[in-house]
């Protein structure tokens, strides 16, 4: 009897369900893939780095864990007011607390096992696209299988059934410690409105906006300078941010109420006072939860922009800083035993050997004064190639051969770096080498390895006749330093492995220097090893990135994807749950003249404002938030990819928001619509 009973009142809250039980079999299917990921020993060898892929996985895990709490705590809070009036029946009808608390838990627990089994299923296929995904980042070749990890089926099972045992042990507590009266009025009850006066929440609300802006200002003071940055102004920014975004939240219904239904013209066009009263009265339930879906909301857009920045850098830095597959400096020049190992162990197309000489500062470093690269060049000393040597490389590189006359000279930088040297050669285009004055002739920014190899950041390019007087000046910055000024590139057919970089690294010589140091009071002398040359190869650097790139790109699309569908899932839930008492509202509308076409519109902004509103402050903060922090990544990242990235992310975002909004306001229309 009362199994029948609890099936038929959960079957009428089927509608109310649908969305939340979606989310979830997402969720578990999102924790089951990565989790197959952890576990598979094919990611694992694609490269040394992505073997911490796995604990990277286990540790956003944790993060997942407590939102998954959070999004069924509320769920299930939820659901259990909206039935409290059914289950305050129940027990007045006889039936015990304890038996109602099983009731409820049971049908909790046999959506969470359907959920749990649909997701597994699901999450074995988003395994394999990820995992085919990955494996082209490599260039590996993989077949798509149907593989089953039951060490991943454990730590999924493991994860989710802990916390629906723990949140559904909580919510049956709650329901035997609840009276009757609770019960039956727990439906109308709503959040607290922190502050009851409105010129109160007014007050607040401008201060919401204050610390919103303080907090931009004070993480400017970060990451202006970043070579001062020390994340204490970061943190504080974080803080600033957080209680400003609660702060606005629990002040807007007010703000809204002064903005617009104060002004008669306004409060009283078309179907404003009806939209402005139901908006502001469900802002005042539900601002603790507003605040924290919009606190989450910016984390998402924030993060998911570092990541994509921090994607950007280290891809570009690939292309600015290896153009050559193979890159190696050394300071005695003797390449015989590289050039050796080369030859046997790669598919080599051209090898060139060099030397960048250093000169006394020309001041043209000047050009990066008050720029991202200010402060990050070598202050002592200027790098200088011959236009021989500089047209070779580029012959290699496929680029065009340059020019010069006796008294030119160009400066080759990176391409983050090329307006500003433009823009400084308009009105200084004359330095003086050896004691002549030259012609800074252009400016060229194509991909030159300019990260401490064919000098950090830029060099300057002169003719060969002015590079024999260089030569004989045999300028070093630090006496009794080594200066690594020696180059060999080469280009293969095919990409190298780490395995070739590691045993080309084996010939690199070390030489053993005495150094003095203060040590507990005591002078003491010890010996250090400095290395006397360094190798560079693309093919190595190329799988850090892509390990580097996969572990972030994947984990971020993970978190963000997760709090996105949860906080989602609970505004859906919200409108959705309250239909019924919408419905009665609709129909007086109905009544008063109002046809299908203008309610049906009326569902649809109400159902729009309500999805908006949380998402608002968030993009508004993001944007200059990720202008400020964007600032350490313009070595290698130019503005206008930091905006791409920006309309990327916000992109992706409102689609996958925007799924939840369109399922809501369909339900909803019909929820409303469906009895006409």
């Amino acid at each position: 009897m009362l199994g029948k009973l609890s099936f038929r009142n959960a079957k009428r809250q089927a509608k109310d369900y649908v969305i939340y039980f979606m989310t979830i079999v997402m969720a578990v299917a999102l924790l089951f893939s990565f989790n197959s990921i952890a576990a598979s020993s094919d990611i694992a060898e694609l490269s040394a780095s992505m073997k911490s892929f796995s604990k990277a996985i286990m540790g956003i895990n944790v993060v997942v864990i407590f939102v998954m709490v959070w999004l069924i705590h509320y769920t299930m809070k939820f659901m259990l007011e909206k039935r409290s009036k059914e289950f305050g029946t129940y027990q007045m009808l006889g039936i015990e607390k304890r038996d109602i608390a099983n009731m409820f838990i049971a049908e909790n627990l046999i959506i969470g096992m359907i959920a749990f089994v649909v997701g597994t299923v699901v999450g074995t296929f988003i395994y394999q696209v990820f995992t085919s995904i990955i494996m082209n980042l490599f260039a590996q070749p993989y077949q798509i299988s149907i593989v089953f990890s039951f060490e991943a089926v454990k730590a999924t099972a493991l994860c989710f059934f802990g916390i629906f045992v723990l949140v559904l042990l909580k919510v049956r507590r709650k329901i035997k410690k609840t009276k009757v009266y609770d019960l039956l009025y727990a439906e109308k009850k709503n959040e607290n409105n922190h502050i009851k006066n409105a010129k109160g929440n007014v007050m607040l609300f401008i201060i919401s906006v204050i610390l919103l802006l303080v907090g931009l200002w004070v993480l400017n003071l970060d990451y202006s300078n970043p070579t001062q940055m020390n994340g204490k102004n970061t943190m504080i920014a974080i803080v600033l941010w957080m209680v400003g975004i609660y702060m606005f939240y629990l002040s807007i219904s007010s703000f809204i109420v002064k903005r617009y239904l104060e002004n008669k013209t306004r409060k009283y066009k078309q179907n404003n006072l009806f939209l402005y009263r139901n908006l502001t009265s469900k802002i005042n339930t539900m601002s603790a939860t507003l605040g924290t879906i919009a606190v989450l909301f910016a984390f998402i857009m924030i993060g998911g922009n570092v990541a994509l920045l921090m994607n950007g850098m280290l891809n570009n830095e690939i292309e600015m800083g290896y153009p050559f597959e193979i890159m190696i400096s050394s300071v005695d020049g003797d390449f015989s035993k590289y050039k050796e190992y080369i030859e046997k162990n790669a598919k080599v197309t051209d090898m060139y050997e060099y030397r960048l000489y250093n000169i006394p500062k020309t001041n043209m470093e000047k050009a990066l004064d008050n720029t991202t690269f200010q402060d990050r060049y070598d202050e002592d000393c200027e790098n200088v190639l011959g236009l021989t040597d500089y047209n070779y490389l580029r012959k290699m590189l496929g680029y065009d051969i340059i020019s010069l006359e006796e008294d030119e000279a160009i400066i080759q930088c990176m391409k983050t770096a090329e307006k500003s040297f433009e823009d400084y050669i308009q009105k200084n285009n004359k330095i003086e080498i050896v004691g002549k004055e030259i012609t800074v002739k252009d400016v060229y920014g194509e991909n030159f390895a300019q990260l401490f190899f064919n000098g950090y950041v830029y060099c300057i390019v002169v003719p060969d006749r002015l590079l024999e007087e260089i030569a004989a000046i045999k300028f070093s910055p630090q006496e009794n330093s080594y200066v690594a000024d020696y180059k060999l590139v080469a280009t293969t057919e095919e990409t190298t492995t780490e395995q070739f970089y590691q045993d080309l690294s084996e010939y690199i010589l070390y030489d053993e220097v005495e150094n003095i140091a203060e040590i507990d009071g005591k002078e003491q002398t010890y010996k250090i090893n400095i290395s006397l040359g360094n190798v560079m190869t693309k093919g190595n650097r190329t799988n850090q990135v892509k390990s580097f790139y996969t572990m972030i790109s994947f984990l971020a699309f993970y978190i963000a994807l997760i709090f996105v569908m949860a906080t989602a899932t609970i505004l859906a839930i919200q409108q959705l749950s309250d239909s019924e008492k919408y419905k009665y509202r609709y129909e007086l509308l109905k009544k008063l003249g109002m046809d299908e076409t203008e309610m049906n519109q009326t569902i649809l902004k109400q159902i729009l404002f309500y999805f908006a509103l949380p998402m608002f402050i968030p993009i508004l903060l993001s944007i200059p938030a990720v202008l400020i922090i964007g600032q350490i990544f313009t070595v290698a990242v130019t503005v206008e990819e930091i905006w791409k990235n920006m309309a990327i992310v916000i992109g992706i975002f409102i689609f996958v928001y925007g799924i939840y909004f369109i399922a809501t306001n369909i339900q909803f229309d019909r929820n409303i619509n469906g009895s006409r």
